[in-house]
């Protein structure tokens, strides 16, 4: 290799560094900050041809048509909310309320026989018998302290974030309103900010970049959907009251990689068998097994098939993301990534070797 090669390797090798670094710290870093105005221009975008359709056919303004739909999605939202936060907070304060019966009106009568039937046809280890019921009595009374700690804690930590949140939503609410009303004339003038040469490999970046948000939010509804459904044909099986409701519910949380239907499927799985509710137990245990073998075989196939990335390259690009970068970097990351390979592929950039 020359000396020229080498040189202009090694400023090529720095400078993907260099912006590497930058993608990173603005991932990692700067995103959170403006990810309300992010959200914002999004929403405006998902609405542009509904808006553009009812102002061309209904000669109204665009304000008020704008206006008028995002109150609308809105409304519905926060009644979708208020809705499911209603039925999420019910079911914990009947949760919390039964516990202490549960535990004496079925455990502890079952755990008496089993001591009954041992000290009865072995007197000699009645002491030890003894002693092993008094310390699971001071364990189950630890683990119920410790569990109501946990959730007081988990409580606290919520409406500590409450005022941040809301913070945050207002500003995303009025920035979509913004955004929505002077959508054309934001972008013309983000446009206007590059010279005639770049304007093209903009517009294909913005093009591109709206198409694999789009794609990439129809594989997660798909996923979201086929979670949905195992469990709400495994909660009707199971006998669980209002399962779809509880289905929709834990879909959207097995969505989040941080917390996903093990934070729900687990604890209930253990509370049915302790209670009594065998059958129900035996079933949801089984369905989460189910749902988890799915989601991790499912998950990159058509994450990858909606992108266009092969799925290992995709599962890889998610892996490193949330490693690196938490949520933002499980997402973004293959975003990124299908965005650049497209540029690639139409030769707006040049990255791979054709």
């Amino acid at each position: 290799m020359s000396l020229e090669k080498q040189r202009a390797f090694i400023i090529r090798f720095v400078y993907i560094v260099i912006l590497l670094l930058i993608v990173y710290v603005g991932i990692k870093y700067v995103l959170s900050f403006v990810m309300p105005f992010i959200i914002g221009l999004f929403i405006a975008m998902v609405f542009r041809k509904i808006i553009d359709k009812i102002q061309t056919r209904f000669k109204i303004q665009r304000a008020t048509v704008s206006i008028g739909v995002l109150l609308v999605f809105y409304v519905l939202i926060a009644m979708a909310f208020a809705m499911a936060a209603l039925k999420v907070i019910s079911f914990t304060q009947l949760l919390f309320r039964d516990l202490p019966d549960i535990y004496t009106a079925t455990v502890l009568p079952a755990i008496n026989i089993i001591a009954g039937y041992f000290t009865a046809r072995l007197p000699v280890l009645a002491p030890m018998v003894d002693n092993i019921l008094t310390n699971f009595d001071e364990s189950i009374f630890t683990i119920i302290s410790s569990v109501s700690s946990t959730v007081v804690g988990m409580l606290t930590g919520v409406l500590r974030q409450v005022p941040s949140m809301l913070i945050k939503f207002v500003f995303t609410i009025v920035a979509s309103f913004f955004f929505t009303i002077d959508y054309y004339r934001i972008i013309e003038f983000i446009s206007r900010q590059f010279g005639a040469g770049r304007q093209v490999l903009v517009n294909s970046v913005g093009r591109h970049t709206l198409k694999t948000l789009s794609q990439f939010f129809k594989a997660y509804a798909t996923i979201i959907s086929i979670t949905f459904c195992e469990l709400t044909v495994g909660f009707l099986i199971a006998g669980v009251p209002t399962p779809y409701l509880f289905g929709a519910l834990i879909a959207l949380v097995d969505i989040l990689p941080v917390l996903g239907t093990g934070t729900v499927l687990i604890p209930w799985t253990i509370i049915a068998l302790v209670s009594g509710h065998t059958y129900m137990g035996i079933v949801i245990g089984i369905l989460y097994g189910v749902i988890t073998i799915v989601r991790q075989v499912i998950e990159p196939k058509i994450v990858g098939h909606q992108i266009g990335l092969h799925p290992l390259v995709t599962l890889i690009l998610m892996y490193v993301g949330a490693r690196l970068m938490g949520l933002y970097g499980l997402l973004i990351l293959p975003i990124l990534a299908t965005v650049l390979y497209k540029l690639d592929q139409e030769g707006d950039i040049s990255i791979l070797k054709k």
